[in-house]
């Protein structure tokens, strides 16, 4: 049986497309789920309308996060830490640290998963860091750690 993909569905096809799938398949899972919809000229017309409306929320959303990007592109992130005399920290500098700063600084939504971070930062110094907006979308700031006294 041919059915139009209301929505992406892994393995089969994204939404709008026209697939050929077992009938059991597409009667008592597609179709009640309102996962898929039958091939008509009235559904062809709607998902290809609602296709373009996500297409374009997309490219909204990626401008969005382009102009968030310019924003934070060359940020300075200082944390303070208790250190010792040669600079190591009695601590270390985490993703969630940075990600807690970043939120401090008026860019909410990072999360630490959002950066790139190979291992806590265990001395005084300059880092870069990478943080990334979108798989596509990464910006580089400098992570500066000073010791408090």
């Amino acid at each position: 049986m041919k059915v139009l993909l209301n929505r992406e569905i892994p393995n089969l096809g994204e939404m709008g497309e026209e697939v050929e799938v077992a009938d059991g398949y597409a009667r008592n899972y597609l179709l009640p789920r309102e996962y898929a919809l039958p091939v008509t000229a009235d559904n062809l017309q709607k998902t290809e309308s609602a296709r373009r409306a996500k297409k374009q929320r997309e490219q909204e959303e990626t401008a969005r996060i382009e102009d968030r990007a310019k924003d934070m592109e060359g940020f300075l992130c200082v944390v303070e830490e208790r250190a010792n005399e040669k600079g190591d920290l009695f601590g270390s500098v985490t993703a969630e640290i940075i990600a807690g700063i970043l939120s401090e600084s008026g860019f909410e939504g990072i999360r630490a998963s959002n950066i790139l971070l190979d291992k806590p930062i265990e001395h005084v110094g300059d880092y870069p860091v990478e943080i990334m907006l979108l798989p596509e979308i990464t910006v580089p700031i400098t992570v500066r750690v000073t010791a408090v006294e």
